[in-house]
């Protein structure tokens, strides 16, 4: 039992102050220590547009269906992926989502598949540190590191982001890598009549399509590993078929008088050597008329129709077949019999014609990417970042631009001079010349380093929600089982709030002058033949001090500082690393500090 003092000094309200302090404690975890015991959890997700109905008897679907699981937990994968979409990604707005940070700052994109690593709150405190999530994987050969950016994005380290093209220049940017939703699940792509979402000036709006188009996997990656990665449109040789984007002034940057560039990925799939129609601007307009019937001012489409001699062929080949047509674009291709392809691009205004071609390339039925680029005076195709053999360039004609509609495939809905089933991804429209560096950039299909979808964002972290998602159309991020599947390391900052208090122990010089230890005091005899005085007899411990502390001939020392409560309790305690001498001519303060 600690001796209770006979004097208390209390402590001033202002003497007393609290302050929190943040407190980052890393946390190291990897394929070998894993262990859901903890509280980690990993997950693979896989897209279903309808969590379907398991039959009790057989664990099994519809048709017999058998839904994949985690082996971890035995949960089901469309599960998992349904619950994130509706958590993070749902209706591609991160505004609406949870933990949600800066739209301008964060990317958000939900594949058909995704890799997710979940975090014990215990370890992760009030949430992950910005900047601290560092992910790396390995799947046979391939290794993969991923960062944190601080934003809730993480990137790849290996794509190379210095020289992506300026996103806030590209004013037009038409995916399919979303339209796998479409359908009941990523096997099931196929025909498609719908509408496609495209962006102008960042604002999400949609294209019609006429006729049925069918989506399949997209851009195939080069070096070690050739595999599809997101998703195309194929367009087939039917009459009619195409896609079909309304007029908007911000289509007048493409002329003369500007600086642009127009970029996509095609793969021609055919042997045919007619010119194929990819991408057009002058064939399919919206006009106003007075309804007869009920007098009211409608619209209408009208089509160019008889506008070539020769059938459905395009044949751009002379300014005859362009005479009185303004156009300030139209890309198309030809395949020499299979031996070689050809990307050609034309403008008029009516009476002038220019027609260049990006030269001659020898590996036809591959996927290509495209780039038509305007810089001052000069227009010019390149393909695969390069121009080929008897490549030619040349100046727009001036007042090329018109109200027609920006037609995909086929240039009318009654024509077929669309290619034969002729794959198209990755559209995007820039209101500058991009950079020699740029334009190589956004033909990079590399596996490990590809940067055709102008991104190095694979996932995003959520610090509230101590999760983690790896999710993109690169193959490289769902091979074998995931990010998270294989041999892979992770190390974050759980973020902790520790509170310090902070007290000024005030000692007065007249106060606390005589020593409390018990030794001090006089304390009756026991011991056989002892004698005792009489004013020490049957004296408590602490009542009666001996002489030699009474007349100041020992200073008492301070060697610890006791807090109390009104009660008189003791509830903390605080020792001095060396014993301090009283001295009873000075006020005396102490700083006590403490945490918890």
């Amino acid at each position: 039992m600690p001796i209770i003092p006979s004097v208390f000094q209390p402590i001033r309200a202002n003497d007393f102050q609290q302050r929190a302090i943040k407190t980052y404690k890393r946390y190291k975890v990897n394929s070998t220590n894993f262990s859901d015991a903890a509280g980690y959890f990993r997950h693979d997700a896989i897209f279903r547009k309808v969590t379907p109905h398991i039959f009790s008897d057989t664990g099994q679907g519809v048709d017999n269906q058998v839904f994949p699981i985690n082996a971890d937990d035995n949960t089901n994968k469309h599960v998992i992926w349904n619950g994130i979409d509706h958590k993070y990604y749902r209706n591609n707005n991160p505004a609406g989502a949870a933990d949600f940070l800066d739209i301008e700052l964060q990317e958000r994109f939900l594949w058909h598949s995704a890799s997710i690593f979940t975090a014990p709150y215990g370890q992760v405190g009030e949430k992950i540190k910005h900047g601290t999530f560092k992910v790396t994987s390995s799947i046979g050969a391939t290794t993969i590191n991923l960062a944190d950016d601080g934003n809730g994005n993480l990137y790849d380290v290996a794509i190379d982001s210095t020289t992506f093209a300026s996103s806030s220049n590209n004013f037009f940017y038409m995916s399919a890598n979303n339209l796998y939703q479409k359908f009941n699940s990523y096997d099931d792509i196929g025909s498609y009549t719908g509408n496609i979402n495209y962006q102008l000036s960042h604002v999400d709006k949609l294209a019609s399509i006429n006729g049925e188009v069918t989506i399949v996997p997209g851009i195939e990656t080069s070096g070690d590993m050739t595999e599809a990665s997101g998703l195309a449109i194929q367009i087939p040789e039917t009459a009619g078929t195409n896609i079909r984007i309304p007029h908007h002034d911000k289509f007048n940057r493409i002329s003369n008088c500007n600086d642009w560039t127009i970029s996509f990925w095609h793969k021609r799939t055919d042997t045919i050597g007619k010119e194929e129609t990819i991408l057009s601007k002058f064939a399919v307009t919206e006009e106003a008329y007075l309804d007869a019937v009920d007098g009211k001012r409608k619209t209408r489409t009208k089509e160019l129709v008889g506008f070539t001699a020769g059938g459905d062929d395009i044949a751009l080949t002379t300014p005859a077949s362009l005479s009185g047509l303004r156009m300030p674009f139209h890309i198309s291709s030809v395949d020499n019999s299979g031996a070689a392809v050809i990307y050609l691009f034309a403008a008029s205004n009516g009476t002038e014609v220019l027609r260049i071609s990006s030269g001659t390339f020898t590996t036809p039925r591959r996927w290509d990417h495209i780039c038509v680029r305007n810089i001052g005076d000069e227009v010019k195709i390149f393909v695969n970042g390069t121009t080929g053999f008897s490549s030619t360039s040349g100046k727009l004609p001036i007042n090329t631009i018109n109200n027609a509609d920006i037609i995909i495939g086929n240039t009318t809905s009654i024509r077929t001079d669309g290619g034969n089933n002729q794959q198209i991804a990755e559209l995007r429209m820039y209101d500058y010349a991009i950079s020699d560096a740029a334009l190589t950039s956004l033909g990079h299909n590399h596996y490990l380093s590809a940067a055709c979808y102008q991104t190095n964002v694979a996932g995003n972290v959520f610090y509230k929600n101590g999760q983690a998602v790896v999710s993109s159309p690169l193959p490289k991020y769902s091979s074998g089982s995931g990010v998270f599947g294989n041999t892979w390391n992770l190390e974050y900052r759980g973020t902790h709030t520790l509170y310090e208090n902070e007290c000024l122990v005030r000692v007065p010089k007249d106060q606390f002058n005589v020593t409390m230890n018990p030794s001090s005091t006089y304390q009756p005899s026991t011991a056989p033949g002892n004698t005792c005085a009489a004013d020490q007899n049957n004296l408590p411990p602490g009542e009666l001090r001996k002489g030699l502390f009474v007349s100041g001939t020992l200073k008492p020392y301070i060697t610890s500082i006791g807090l109390y409560n009104d009660n008189a309790e003791m509830v903390a305690a605080a020792k001095l690393a060396q014993p301090i001498q009283k001295n009873p001519d000075v006020d005396m303060n102490f700083v006590v500090r403490w945490d918890y």
